[in-house]
């Protein structure tokens, strides 16, 4: 069995990473494992998946491949911590495809950061540059019908020269970060450097104890992270077939 039990940080972390995930995608509670998936934007590693795994159970890796295959979704399994998983995935064929880090950090310091927040009424400025940064501007309509949805549980920002998103979401005295991208164009000029400070300034302002993101192995921006002040406590192997 997994020992995500064992560790109460952990706990947290995930509790925040599945309630954010169920703001952006639809949710099925199987046997011992969450499903989750978002039919509107397919194939995405964050929201088509199966997570919270705390059993071995042939019976609901089948039920869950029934529904990502019911949903045209790519099956995306995540394993924390949990090598008995791992061995009957790949006995039954999956392969490792990926590995999600997460990273937590304390704020060291206060800085007077400035950052525009999206009301539903100009969400469409966010959304826009959500979809330039992750190359997904057929979907503009669908994010913007997701981040009016979720606006009243999520914060959305924007940098003040709208070249930078993020989205910051408080959750058991800790500020995940979520959906950090900035439009190619304007890369590695300091915009989303300038979001992350804001949010560690709002950790600090809210009294809460840490900021929490994720990132992808293949995104190559762990060292990034690390090299900001950002402390890696646990990662999750993700497998596919």
């Amino acid at each position: 069995m997994s020992s995500i039990g064992n560790n109460p940080l952990i706990t947290r972390l995930e509790e925040i990473s599945h309630s954010f995930t169920g703001l952006w995608a639809s949710s099925v509670s199987l046997k011992c494992g969450t499903f989750f998936f978002n039919p509107s934007l397919p194939n995405d590693i964050f929201l088509d998946k199966l997570t919270n795994i705390t059993c071995i159970s042939n019976e609901m890796l089948d039920d869950a491949l029934i529904l990502f295959a019911k949903h045209n979704a790519t099956p995306y399994v995540y394993a924390l911590n949990y090598p008995k998983l791992e061995e009957n995935l790949l006995e039954k064929n999956f392969r490792l495809y990926d590995v999600q880090h997460v990273l937590i950090k304390v704020p060291d310091s206060s800085k007077i950061l400035k950052a525009r927040m999206i009301s539903t009424d100009d969400s469409m400025l966010w959304s826009k540059t959500f979809c330039q940064a992750y190359d997904c501007n057929d979907c503009i309509t669908l994010v913007d019908e997701i981040v009016k949805k979720s606006i009243s549980f999520i914060e959305y920002y924007v940098d003040d020269h709208i070249n930078s998103c993020v989205a910051l979401y408080e959750k058991n005295s800790i500020l995940g970060l979520y959906c950090l991208g900035t439009i190619p164009s304007m890369r590695k000029k300091g915009h989303a450097i300038s979001l992350i400070d804001f949010a560690l300034n709002e950790v600090k302002k809210r009294n809460l104890e840490l900021l929490m993101l994720e990132t992808y192995q293949r995104d190559g921006l762990l060292d990034f992270y690390l090299k900001l002040g950002f402390k890696e406590i646990y990662e999750k192997n993700i497998y596919t077939i």
